[in-house]
């Protein structure tokens, strides 16, 4: 990949980044003592476009999806390698075909739950589902469909095939990345799959998950070997931390550590887990070439928008703002 192709691109993601919400207005809303305090504040920023004025609070996942497809669309407007926002988009798809599966399975109305954001257009990953094939989309996307189809048709029924999904969406990420033959590129899904497997397999040994499950949930792909790491939290989960003080995410853990070992809780472990991967981007974001700030910029906006909804859904509940405050991820700027 020619990074040199994305300067152009990196000087406007630049001013986009300008436009990212600062501390001070998450701080503003944490403080606000009601709800619809927190969401006139949040009409001030750029999210205020899609807020009319009989918008009432409850409406804002609607305000915040607006917004994230802004800003795909936006991104892929300036990009030179439309692959390389695919990486951040592939989710969607893979979201958007665990609705409409369960949607046919079930025969109930899910629309609901489908977002307007994917590398695929949502008609194309409908007809996917009705036919159970398509010449538009990759072939691990037709394999993934006809997998779970026939896992539905084999059980008769939808539970695990979330799991499925999963092992797709990781295969088709890996072969995503690899395309761009980037060492960047690379290393960062890598970074991702192994803080994926490292909060999968906590969280599914503090569940009580029998190791078949375990092997099933983890993916290939990254530095930690998966089967290390099942041996290991096999003997006990003080093994485990041991073993992950050898590796590079030792930070991902330090501050989780006493909740994990005493309280058995993950709560700490998935803000931390957002946290260092922020943290891994902001070093690289600052490269004048490649693309590493436009990975960067649509991770710091999903962050954003994970923020706002936890402000949000918060200050409905009622709950309190030390709480509150305590779980909001780490700012991009």
């Amino acid at each position: 990949m020619d990074d040199i192709q994305f300067s152009t691109a990196n000087v406007r993601i630049r001013t986009y980044e300008s436009r990212l919400l600062t501390q001070n207005t998450l701080d503003r809303m944490l403080a606000a003592s009601e709800a619809e305090d927190a969401y006139s504040i949040l009409q001030e920023t750029t999210y205020g476009d899609f807020i009319e004025d009989d918008n009432e609070v409850r409406d804002f996942e609607e305000v915040l999806i607006a917004e994230k497809k802004r800003t795909f669309d936006l991104v892929y407007s300036i990009t030179p390698v439309k692959s390389i926002v695919d990486l951040i988009a592939l989710q969607y798809d893979y979201q958007n075909l665990k609705v409409l599966v369960k949607q046919e399975y079930t025969q109930e109305d899910f629309s609901e739950f489908l977002v307007p954001m994917g590398t695929t257009p949502l008609s194309t990953l409908k007809n996917l589902v009705n036919l159970r094939q398509s010449k538009q989309v990759d072939p691990i996307m037709n394999q993934c469909i006809q997998a779970v189809f026939q896992y539905m048709e084999d059980y008769e029924e939808i539970q695990a095939v979330d799991i499925i999904f999963d092992n797709y969406y990781w295969d088709h990420m890996i072969k995503l990345s690899r395309s761009e033959n980037d060492t960047n590129i690379e290393r960062l899904i890598q970074r991702n799959i192994d803080v994926f497997n490292i909060t999968t397999i906590l969280r599914s040994y503090l569940m009580g998950q029998k190791q078949g499950f375990i092997n099933a949930v983890l993916q290939k792909g990254g530095t930690l070997s998966p089967k290390e790491m099942v041996d290991e939290i096999n003997v006990s989960l003080e093994n485990f931390m041991s073993y992950m003080e050898e590796t590079n995410y030792m930070d991902l853990l330090v501050d989780s550590y006493d909740q994990i070992m005493e309280e058995k809780k993950l709560t700490q472990l998935d803000l931390n887990r957002d946290n260092f991967l922020m943290r891994r981007l902001k070093e690289e974001k600052m490269v004048p070439f490649g693309p590493q700030a436009i990975l960067g910029y649509l991770f710091a906006k999903e962050v954003e928008v994970r923020n706002l909804r936890m402000i949000l859904v918060g200050k409905i509940n009622k709950i309190p703002e030390e709480t509150l405050r305590s779980r909001v991820r780490e700012s991009y700027v």
